[in-house]
C-alpha cells in the first residue's frame, strides 16, 4: 500500500458492540453517495461515515472511533475502498480486527466498493457486493436478510434515496437482528443519509434518523413515515413541459432519463437536425443534461418528457460562446455559482424565432453563454 498518514492515537479509541444490517452505495450518474442502516441498540447512525462527492464508509461489529476517524481519513487522502479496509484489518485500533465489519464505496470510475467480515463477528454474518454498492450484517437472522436488502436495492425504480429506502423495507423482517426476535421487530433504531457532491459533511440533502424505537413499532416503519414526508418535497420523477417552434430551436433535457435520443424525446423534430456547439457543430443523437442543443421542427408544436429530477449541475466550458442547458426548475442567471468569474455578464441568450438575453434558465430550453475563459460553473436549484 501507499504511505498512510493517520493523525488518530490508539489510546483515544472507544468501542462496544454495535450489531447491525446496513448498506452503503453510490449514483454514478448523479454523484449521490448514500448510507442506510439499523440495529437492535440505539443509535445505529454512529457507524456511517459520507464523504459528498467521495464516498461511503460503515464501520460496525464492536465498533470502534479510531477505526472510523482512520477509515474517514484514508477516504479523504484518495485510497481506494480495498486500500481502505486493508489498512483497518492490518492496523485494528485494539489489534482484533476478527470481531470488525467494514463495508466501503466510492465514485471512482463508475463506482468501487469494498467489504470485509471479521471471522469472529456474532453469525449470521456476512456481506454482499456491487459495483456501486455494500450490503453486509452480523447477529442476523440468516442470509435471507442481505438478500431481500439487495434484491429491493437492485429492482426498486428511482433515485439512490428511494432505492436505499426500498432496501431497508427488504430487511424489516422480526427478528432480522436476532436480539429484536422476542420484541417482534427488525430493530431498535434506523437511518438514511444521501449526499449530493454539493453537501457539506454536516448538511446533507437526506439525512433521517430513527434514534429509538416505541414499544412495539418497528423503526423502519417510522423511517418511512419521515422518508414519505420527505419524498413529498423531493420526488423522483417530474415532468417538464416545453413549446416548440417551426424552424431551429434551442432545447436541452432537463431531467435523467433512459431514454435521451432525441427521436424518442422529439419525435416530431426533422431527422438529422440535432446539434450540439464546441468549436463548431457537431451532430449528435442524444441529449446530455447541461448541455445545450439546435434542433428543427417541421410546425409549431409541444412535448413533455418525465424523467428523475436533476438538481444541481456542474458544466465545464470552453473559452468563447457555449450552449448549454440547466436543471429541472428555473433558475435565476445570477444565483450560478461562478466560482473563478468567468461567465461574461449580460451573454445569456434564449431563441425563440430571434435572440433574446435572458435573466433566467427553464427547464427544457437551450441557451447560449460566453465564458471569459476555461472553467466551471455550478447550477444548483
Amino acid at each position: 500500500m501507499k504511505k498512510i498518514l493517520i493523525p488518530f492515537l490508539l489510546s483515544s479509541s472507544i468501542s462496544f458492540t454495535q450489531d447491525t444490517f446496513s448498506i452503503i452505495a453510490i449514483d454514478s450518474e448523479t454523484q449521490e453517495v448514500g448510507s442506510a442502516g439499523a440495529s437492535c441498540i440505539n443509535g445505529s447512525i454512529i457507524i456511517s461515515d459520507i464523504h459528498p462527492g467521495v464516498g461511503a464508509v460503515h464501520t460496525q461489529s464492536y465498533w470502534n472511533s479510531t477505526n472510523q476517524n482512520n477509515a474517514s481519513d484514508l477516504m479523504d487522502q484518495g485510497y481506494s475502498p480495498e486500500e481502505i479496509i486493508e489498512y483497518l484489518v492490518e492496523n485494528d485500533a485494539q489489534g482484533n480486527p476478527s470481531i470488525r465489519q467494514y463495508g466501503v464505496v466510492d465514485l471512482v470510475n463508475g463506482g468501487r466498493s469494498s467489504a470485509f467480515t471479521g471471522q469472529n463477528c456474532y453469525d449470521y454474518k456476512n456481506h454482499i457486493l456491487g459495483e456501486t454498492y455494500a450490503i453486509q450484517g452480523n447477529i442476523l437472522l440468516g442470509q435471507e436478510v442481505l438478500d431481500s436488502m439487495e434484491v429491493k436495492f437492485l429492482n426498486t425504480p428511482g433515485s439512490l434515496a428511494t432505492r436505499l429506502m426500498a432496501s431497508m423495507q427488504g430487511a424489516k423482517i422480526p427478528g432480522a437482528d436476532t436480539r429484536c426476535l422476542n420484541y417482534g421487530l427488525s430493530s431498535l433504531s434506523a437511518f438514511i443519509r444521501v449526499a449530493k457532491p454539493s453537501n457539506s459533511e454536516d448538511s446533507l440533502y437526506l439525512h433521517l434518523n430513527v434514534n429509538n424505537t416505541q414499544p412495539g413499532i418497528d423503526p423502519i416503519d417510522t423511517l418511512q413515515e419521515l422518508f414519505d414526508e420527505w419524498y413529498a418535497q423531493h420526488p423522483d420523477l417530474i415532468t417538464v413541459q416545453w413549446d416548440f417552434y417551426s424552424g431551429w430551436n434551442l432545447v436541452g433535457l432537463s431531467v435523467y432519463t433512459d431514454a435521451p435520443e432525441y427521436s424518442i424525446l422529439f419525435p416530431e423534430a426533422i431527422s438529422g437536425t440535432l446539434f450540439s456547439f464546441s468549436s463548431g457543430y457537431i451532430p449528435e443523437n442524444e441529449l446530455i443534461p447541461g448541455m445545450g442543443y439546435w434542433l428543427r421542427f417541421p410546425e409549431d408544436g409541444s412535448n413533455s418528457v418525465t424523467g428523475n429530477p436533476i438538481y444541481e449541475l456542474n458544466l465545464f466550458l470552453n473559452e468563447g460562446w457555449n450552449l448549454i442547458s440547466g436543471v429541472s426548475s428555473t433558475v435565476e442567471v445570477e444565483s450560478i455559482y461562478d466560482p473563478d468569474e468567468i461567465i461574461i455578464s449580460g451573454t445569456f441568450f434564449a431563441f425563440e424565432e430571434g435572440y433574446n438575453t435572458v435573466n433566467q434558465l427553464t427547464p427544457g430550453a437551450g441557451y447560449w453563454m460566453r465564458a471569459s475563459t476555461q472553467g466551471e460553473i455550478f447550477i444548483i436549484q
